[in-house]
Parts: structure tokens; C-alpha cells; sequence
């Protein structure tokens, strides 16, 4: 049975498709959505979130939330380093399944590139580990991973094929994971990178390279994503003042 939250966005997605709240119109305030469906607003608001993710409503500072799409077009939002990206896919995209296959998990020497993004010396070892993701059980990306074995020393198997990595490593550390830098670019994909999601060479890529860090400026994970532009979008938006 989905969370109450992810039900209660559904249920106002669906008054979006069914046009109850039509294009550029005000939608009630969490206050008022809150009372309706009686939850607390801290369950209001990750249900707004959501939808905020998927791109269905915008806030407006001082105005309140409007409908900014009526229709859905099955891509993914690519998160660009400013919300949720540093909770990791799983945790991300948690109102689709998610899942994993892994495809590498060797302890090596990191490149003096890599090495300077984790903030470490070459001579010291990572974990390099490369994933397939899937959403719906549809490969979406190849992730490729280098994490500083001097700060995560083991990271079981059966979490990078079934788990949650980034839960995993706040477990272990006992420290939050607080900050995500991410860059993102256009490319497109390899015969290696293609073979691995079942799609053809060449189609294009949105290439997402990133920092993560702990809570106490840590930087433990270097990170190379390779996703599918047919699957996800990036949408960025400014509010002046």
C-alpha cells in the first residue's frame, strides 16, 4: 500500500489531468489541502513537493501554488543539485520503484582527477562501483560511483543490488549526508554504455557528474551519471525579487 503522501498526491495530480484545477490557476494552500484530506502539513508538503518534482505545480513566493502542466509526458526530473539530489536515486525518485543491477564492485586506485574531487591522495583506495538503475523495471542510467574507502571501508553487495547506498553509508558514518554538487551535460551513449540499458549507440545522454558530502563537509562520493534524454528532464527555475 503506497504512503499517505504519495496517495495524496496522486489523488491531486489526477484533479490536475481531470482539469478540477485547469492551467496557471491558484490550487488551495497547504493549510486548506491539509484539512481536506486530514493529514498534518508536514505530510501535505512532501505530497506538494512531489508534485513540484514532477513538475505539475510552481510555487510563487507570497502568492501560493499554481498548475503549470495539464498534461503528463513520462519524463523523469533530473534534479540539478539545489532539492533532494543528495539523498540518492532510490531516496529521490521514491514515487516510482526503483531498483538495481549490479554490474562492479572492485576496491582500486582512484585517477589523480578523481582523487582531487573526494579531496584525497591517489595512494589511497576507493570503491569503484558501476549500477544500472531502473524505474519501473525500465533501465533508465548507468551509475558509476568512487567512494573513499577511508571513509565507508566495506559496502555489502546485496546493498548496491537491493538497498538504499546512501542509507547504508549514513548508517555506518552515523552522519547525515547534507551537501550535492552536481554539473550536467549533453552526450551521447557509447556502444559499452548502450549494451548495458538495452537501447541503440548514439541516442542521446544527460551526463550528471556530482560531489557528495557529509554533514560535516566530508566529501566521500565522486559520482558519473549517464542518463537516458528520452527518460528525464532538467527544469530550473528563478524567482527574482
Amino acid at each position: 500500500m503506497a504512503a499517505r503522501y504519495i496517495e495524496i498526491k496522486n489523488s491531486i495530480r489526477d484533479d490536475i489531468l481531470n482539469n478540477r484545477y485547469r492551467m496557471g490557476e491558484k490550487i488551495p494552500s497547504e493549510r486548506e489541502l491539509s484539512l481536506t484530506y486530514g493529514v498534518t502539513r508536514v505530510t501535505l508538503q512532501k505530497s506538494m513537493h512531489l508534485l513540484e518534482q514532477e513538475g505539475f505545480i510552481e510555487r510563487i513566493h507570497g502568492k501560493g501554488m499554481f498548475v503549470t502542466r495539464t498534461i503528463t509526458d513520462d519524463l523523469y526530473e533530473l534534479n540539478s543539485g539545489t532539492g533532494d539530489s543528495f539523498l540518492g536515486f532510490s531516496r529521490e525518485f521514491n514515487q516510482v520503484e526503483v531498483s538495481s543491477r549490479l554490474i562492479c564492485h572492485q576496491l582500486s586506485f582512484p585517477s589523480p582527477s578523481i582523487a582531487r574531487q573526494l579531496e584525497m591522495q591517489a595512494e589511497h583506495s576507493v570503491h569503484f562501483i558501476r549500477r544500472v538503475r531502473l524505474i519501473d523495471q525500465t533501465p533508465v542510467l548507468v551509475e558509476d560511483s568512487w567512494i573513499n574507502a577511508a571513509v565507508i571501508a566495506s559496502i555489502p553487495d546485496e546493498t548496491l543490488n537491493g538497498g538504499s547506498l546512501y542509507e547504508y553509508i549514513e548508517t555506518y558514518t552515523g552522519k547525515k549526508i547534507k551537501f550535492y554538487n552536481s554539473v550536467i551535460e549533453g552526450d551521447l551513449f557509447s556502444e559499452e554504455m548502450s549494451n548495458l540499458l538495452g537501447i541503440s549507440p548514439g541516442m542521446p545522454m544527460l551526463k550528471v557528474s556530482g560531489i557528495t558530502k557529509l554533514e560535516d563537509g566530508t566529501a566521500f562520493n565522486y559520482s558519473i551519471g549517464y542518463n537516458r534524454a528520452d527518460k528525464f528532464k532538467i527544469k530550473n527555475s528563478w524567482v527574482g525579487k
